[in-house]
């Protein structure tokens, strides 16, 4: 029916970043749930994966799909701000370049985290620190598309 509305596509996520091998994913409303109860509110994603790279889940990749840019561009704003005033344990973010992203960090809960705005998806891959580098490289390369 006309009034229907479509869930977008989610990207098919990297097999594996470096030497982490993709352990298991979390898509649809499973995803949408998990981030609602992490950050105590709907993130205004039209639909989200989450990609285990490790079994302890300290390597995590989060994608959230939104409708156009634009949209995406206004949630990462809204995210940087939360972040900013959160007494949640994050350390202030910074922003920095890196494969041609423009590509913000932090750190919190014993693990670094950057994320960074790919036309309409926002990705937030949270990492122990000694694996970060070598798997961000590979991530940043990665051009996804919604499937």
């Amino acid at each position: 029916s006309c009034s229907e509305r479509v869930t977008p596509a989610v990207p098919q996520l990297p097999a594996t970043l470096g030497s982490l091998e993709l352990k298991d994913t979390v898509v649809g409303v499973p995803a949408k749930k998990f981030l609602y109860r992490m950050h105590g509110k709907l993130t205004g994603s039209q639909n989200c994966i989450i990609g285990y790279y490790s079994l302890d889940k300290k390597n995590t990749l989060y994608i959230s799909v939104f409708t156009d840019d634009e949209q995406a561009a206004r949630a990462l704003e809204k995210m940087l701000s939360k972040i900013e005033h959160s007494t949640a344990g994050f350390a202030p973010v910074t922003l920095g370049n890196k494969e041609d992203r423009c590509l913000y960090r932090t750190r919190g809960m014993g693990l670094t985290h950057c994320f960074y705005r790919q036309g309409n998806l926002i990705l937030w891959w949270q990492a122990e620190p000694e694996k970060l580098e070598e798997t961000l490289t590979y991530l940043l390369k990665e051009k996804f598309t919604l499937h």
